[in-house]
């Protein structure tokens, strides 16, 4: 806006978009000129200019919220560089929700993981229950039908039997899931662990370790050595100490964990000598 211009002329749309502090519009004029040496062209912009200031009717248009006074390739100018900030501002958007849908498709990954290592806990339970269900049945034909009693009977007692007196850390943290056992001492003390933890362990090697302890801890003929319940406790403080990383076993240089595991599995498990 010229200095010569009276704001008191202005319309009524072109006072409201005055800003209070920069009462200034953008006075845009575009034209063709000659090409040529540096020189030679500013003079002859100076010179298309003034051509087109006496040839061309100027124009105001307001773009996005601003004013812009000038000839009609100006104007056009001025509204390609509003759209090009809005096309900047939609861009700017769509690469947030991009990353809103990243964090989401990770976040259902997990609960996929989850949902999947529930199912493969709900699968082996079931496997398990059926066996359970299979010495109910051969167990009441030994007591009330000892006639129709057949190998097989005796053969899934003393299997069930087996089973049910060893470890299953995996199935059995699940028991105390909300609503369900809240004696966890005596889970720490068969397993070492508290169930919470042991949910959120996927790594064979330290589940067999648990299990195995759980199997000596509960034997009903065999007493489990000192030194094997010293070394599970020293495995179990380690593991916890290195913040449950299941890859002691293949970092290398030799870690704590690794070592309190090596000790332990290669330790006399029974004072009688087995295992």
């Amino acid at each position: 806006m010229s200095d010569e211009e009276d704001p008191e002329s202005m319309d009524e749309e072109d006072l409201e978009s005055m800003d209070e502090k920069d009462p200034m519009c953008d006075a845009i004029l575009v034209t063709q000129s000659m090409f040529g040496g540096d020189d030679y062209m500013k003079m002859q912009a100076k010179v298309t200019f003034e051509e087109e200031l006496k040839k061309e009717q100027l124009e105001v248009e307001h773009v996005r919220g601003e004013v812009y006074v000038g000839n009609r390739r100006g104007l056009d100018l001025a509204g390609m560089k509003a759209k090009l900030s809005a096309h900047e501002s939609k861009i700017c958007f769509l690469e947030a929700c991009v990353q809103d849908l990243k964090t989401n498709a990770e976040d259902l990954k997990n609960n996929v993981k989850a949902l999947t290592g529930r199912v493969s806990v709900l699968s082996i339970a079931a496997k398990e229950y059926k066996w359970v269900r299979q010495r109910s049945l051969s167990t009441f034909k030994r007591d009330h039908l000892p006639d129709t009693m057949e190998q097989s009977d005796y053969d899934i007692i003393r299997t069930v039997n087996q089973i049910v007196h060893e470890g299953d850390v995996v199935v059995d943290a699940f028991l105390y899931e909300e609503g369900g056992r809240r004696d966890t001492h005596t889970f720490e003390e068969l397993y070492g662990l508290h169930p919470a933890i042991v949910r959120t362990i996927e790594h064979p090697e330290t589940l067999n370790i648990l299990n195995l302890h759980a199997q000596v801890r509960a034997h009903k003929h065999k007493t489990g050595t000192e030194e094997f319940f010293q070394k599970f406790a020293a495995f179990i403080q380690a593991f916890s100490e290195s913040s449950m990383n299941p890859n002691y076993l293949t970092s290398e240089p030799r870690n704590a964990t690794c070592i309190a595991y090596w000790a332990l599995h290669n330790c006399p498990k029974y004072k009688d000598g087995g295992g």
